[in-house]
């Protein structure tokens, strides 16, 4: 039996799904799926079954997407790189202040070591009972493989890198996450993410999603190595029986609802 699994990065009223609408998503799909937890995934008895992801860990998570996900009682699975999380264990009560854009949180967070408009470590344990914490990688950076071309000045993977690095870099460019193609970096970055996260949530790490969706079978077989049994992409697809290669259907805020629900059975 398949499965279809959601990639969400935000949702928020100005910047990302609308909470009304990611409602009406969660809706539809308790009404006519089995929504996984990642521990269920190998022995789903269920079709169709899907799986809710995001990406990134931004606060509007804790403000708009948590609160619809315990009204219905739907797990979902965060993907989180440590060094872009707020190193605190505060929970935070003013939606305002997850009012910055993409392109500007990680701006903030890569040249000013600004996290505030992502999730605390309080944060995370605060939502741990439907929304289970998995790896980002370490630093959201790193990965072997070739990236996608540069878009514009306003694609924030420019401010991973360093200030000579970003002088070179022009439109059209291909970019990996850190250009990386040392074998040991990537390592690093895979194995202290897993040893951070288990470590400050006291829970077990074993899935991972690329960064910018960036891999190839040599980070692949790294994490395999380290002990990850799950491997996320960005790849648009279907499911069967690869769990090292899962295929996400990216969901933002243009995709109208019809477009939702023809893609999820597809």
């Amino acid at each position: 039996m398949g499965f279809t699994t959601l990639l969400y990065h935000r949702v928020h009223p100005k910047f990302g799904v609308k909470p009304e609408i990611f409602e009406e998503q969660i809706k539809f799909l308790k009404k006519y799926f089995q929504i996984l937890k990642l521990e269920e995934l190998e022995k789903r008895n269920h079709f169709p079954s899907a799986l809710i992801t995001f990406d990134d860990g931004f606060l509007d998570t804790f403000f708009y997407a948590y609160p619809v996900l315990r009204k219905y009682n739907v797990p979902a699975i965060l993907f989180v790189s440590p060094q872009r999380i707020l190193n605190t264990e505060d929970v935070r009560d003013n939606p305002m202040i997850s009012d910055v854009s993409t392109f500007e949180a990680f701006k903030n967070s890569f040249l000013n070591n600004d996290n505030s408009a992502f999730l605390s470590w309080g944060e995370l344990k605060a939502i741990s009972d439907l929304i289970d914490v998995q790896s980002h990688a370490l630093s959201h950076r790193a990965s072997l493989g070739k990236g996608k071309p540069i878009k514009s000045e306003h694609d924030w993977r420019i401010y991973s890198l360093d200030n000579n690095e970003r002088e070179k870099i022009k439109e059209g460019m291909e970019l990996t996450s850190i250009l990386v193609t040392n074998h040991k970096v990537a390592e690093k970055e895979l194995k202290e993410s897993k040893r951070l996260l288990e470590e400050k949530l006291n829970k077990m790490v074993n899935a991972i999603a690329w960064p910018w969706g960036i891999y190839d079978e040599r980070v692949v077989d790294i994490a395999k190595k380290i002990g990850y049994r799950f491997c996320f992409t960005t790849n648009r697809g279907f499911n069967r029986k690869d769990f090292c290669h899962i295929k996400r259907l990216a969901v933002n805020e243009r995709k109208s609802m019809l477009w939702f629900i023809t893609r999820t059975f597809l």
